[in-house]
């Protein structure tokens, strides 16, 4: 006979029948408990598989159930949200409106501004030459009237006649003499 590999241990052995697979009774013994316990776990896990089914089986019914709860809850969450996004977008455009309605006025308010601005600066420039040309025609007048003074004083000194009382006093006012200085000839 030829050797063969034991199934079990994988050692060569010489068969003492052609059907015999195993080199020794323990060999076959280990083989055939490893057969029955995998026999058994095979049931087991049949068991483990037909329980595990039914759990799914459940476990899929109510995750369906949540599913079908989340919807209706998201639907109506979502069409809270819609009513307030829409009530949130009314709001928003009446604010714009009215914003723009307060922007129109004051920009209305601005040119109004603006012409009585240009119109205030056209006055104040008429004003200020008014002004200078009435400074000027005093200082033209002012300069006239200390002329006059002047010559008054040289005549009434000329003449030997006194400055009657009130001119005395405006010339008194004004810090002007009342008469001529002595002349040094």
């Amino acid at each position: 006979m030829s050797t063969q590999k034991c199934q079990e241990c994988l050692a060569p052995f010489e068969p003492g029948r052609p059907t015999q697979l195993y080199c020794s009774p323990s060999c076959s013994r280990v083989s055939r408990d490893r057969r029955r316990a995998e026999k058994r776990r095979a049931t087991g896990r049949a068991t483990r598989q037909t329980l595990v089914a039914v759990e799914r089986a459940n476990a899929q019914e109510k995750l369906l159930q949540a599913e079908s709860n989340y919807q209706r809850q998201l639907r109506r969450e979502s069409a809270l949200a819609e009513d307030k996004f829409h009530h949130a977008v009314l709001e928003r455009d009446r604010t714009i409106d009215q914003q723009l309605t307060q922007l129109r006025h004051l920009a209305a308010v601005n040119l109004d501004l603006c012409g009585e601005l240009a119109e205030a600066k056209a006055q104040t420039t008429e004003l200020r030459l008014e002004t200078a040309r009435i400074l000027h025609s005093q200082r033209g007048d002012a300069q006239d009237l200390m002329r006059l003074a002047a010559r008054l004083l040289q005549l009434t000194d000329h003449l030997g006649i006194p400055l009657d009382r009130p001119t005395a006093e405006i010339y008194r006012r004004r810090g002007w003499p009342t008469t001529m200085p002595a002349r040094t000839r």
